[in-house]
């Protein structure tokens, strides 16, 4: 679920009109964090930053794209926390989708 994330927030950054901060900025700097976490070089500080800047982009963001362009990271933090934790914590992907996570 983190690399379905990342995917939907590559989606939105790629379909910003980039008029406002929040949106143009934030998205990208959620990709950032979510690259991260899936190249197996995330911290539990990045995890409480990528939920802060997520309820940020939602709340400043001025239209529906950047409005609800952080739900994905939102939903999948509250549902799915134990892969996130498994990626920053364990440094593997149950998915087994994150090339860098996976053990042979």
């Amino acid at each position: 679920m983190v690399d379905i994330a990342k995917f939907y927030m590559k989606f939105a950054a790629e379909e910003s009109c980039g008029a406002c901060t929040p949106c143009r900025a934030g998205v990208v700097q959620l990709v950032g964090i979510l690259e991260k976490i899936t190249n197996g070089e995330g911290t539990m500080e990045d995890l409480k930053t990528l939920k802060e800047l997520a309820y940020d982009v939602k709340d400043a963001s001025l239209c529906g794209l950047g409005q609800t362009a952080a739900n994905p990271v939102l939903s999948t933090l509250e549902y799915f926390h134990d892969e996130y934790l498994a990626h920053v914590r364990d440094h593997r992907c149950p998915a087994g989708v994150c090339q860098k996570l996976v053990v042979h």
